[in-house]
């Protein structure tokens, strides 16, 4: 099941070259990563997290530029013992795919600084947000 969110393309996000900036499209997937982590209660005490993000990766498909809002949908596509990736579709209204973009979150204890192994309570509860993963381009 994927979880997905609407957010506005606000002005700031914009650049000079008249479309969303790059490096925004990685804020638009936190963004849905922290929505879908406090609904797997992963977020606690305001905004700390029982994990932390070892790589992202976005690729993009086409500028946005018109639009007012997008949506962001996250999914698990793998599911490791200490770590877990989400990947992420960015779309428009008329269904036009923006990007795509994965991330690799590892779960990880702050007291002791270190991964630890996911629990079962989180495994249970990424398994109801599997599916596919996104397709990247081949590079080389």
């Amino acid at each position: 099941m994927k979880f997905s969110i609407d957010l506005p393309v606000q002005f700031r996000d914009i650049d000079v070259m008249g479309h969303v900036n790059n490096a925004t499209y990685l804020q638009y997937m936190e963004t849905a990563r922290v929505e879908l982590a406090r609904r797997l209660g992963q977020v606690t005490e305001g905004f700390r997290t029982s994990f932390i993000i070892a790589s992202a990766r976005c690729e993009y498909k086409k500028p946005i530029r018109d639009e007012r809002r997008i949506t962001v949908s996250v999914w698990v596509s793998r599911i490791g013992d200490r770590s877990w990736d989400l990947d992420y579709s960015i779309r428009g209204p008329r269904k036009a795919e923006y990007a795509i973009g994965r991330t690799t979150q590892v779960a990880y204890d702050y007291k002791t600084r270190a991964a630890v192994q996911i629990s079962g309570k989180l495994r249970r509860e990424l398994a109801k947000y599997v599916e596919a993963s996104v397709n990247f381009r081949q590079t080389g």
